[in-house]
């Protein structure tokens, strides 16, 4: 039967210590990211809504391709920018719940892998103590001949009231 020791358990313990760490740390920097995405959302909106309010003066030139900052290519290019990485993140995130579920279920495993070991443990105890106390009732006091040099008075008794013998 595999069992794991205290050593093990503590091991299991700070590992999981660890792990919780990481994933708070781990959880803030993407809420920061998320922040700066968010951040960086309003911005794109702010300058597409005055981009729609002031709409830039048309030249002469019907066949003017604007390929600058405020081009629309340019706008499409930020766009798609940060739609690839709001998808990143909610991945990252949907990625930290699934492990933060797995933790929680591993934790949950290791309590009752704990409580079980108490019980076991009890029980292990209790059925050694009725061990030893059956042994110590079943094992009768020795009668053998007693010495002078370990029971002076017993080995004098035994010599003056010889039992008979039995026929």
């Amino acid at each position: 039967m595999n069992t794991p020791t205290a050593s093990d358990t503590a091991r299991e313990t700070v590992r999981l210590e660890k792990l919780r760490e990481q994933l708070s740390t781990d959880i803030e920097v993407m809420q920061q990211k998320e922040a700066s995405l968010k951040e960086y959302e309003q911005r794109l909106r702010l300058l597409v809504e005055h981009a729609h309010q002031n709409p830039p003066a048309q030249p002469a030139n019907k066949f003017y391709v604007a390929s600058g900052p405020d081009s629309q290519q340019a706008l499409d290019a930020e766009w798609e920018k940060y739609n690839r990485a709001h998808a990143l993140l909610e991945a990252a995130r949907r990625g930290l719940t699934d492990d933060r579920l797995a933790l929680k279920e591993r934790v949950e495993i290791l309590d009752l892998r704990e409580a079980d070991i108490a019980r076991r443990e009890a029980w292990v105890q209790a059925r050694e103590q009725k061990v030893a106390e059956a042994a110590a009732a079943a094992t009768p006091a020795p009668e053998s001949n007693p010495s002078f040099v370990t029971s002076p008075l017993r080995a004098a008794r035994k010599l003056l009231n010889p039992k008979k013998a039995r026929v």
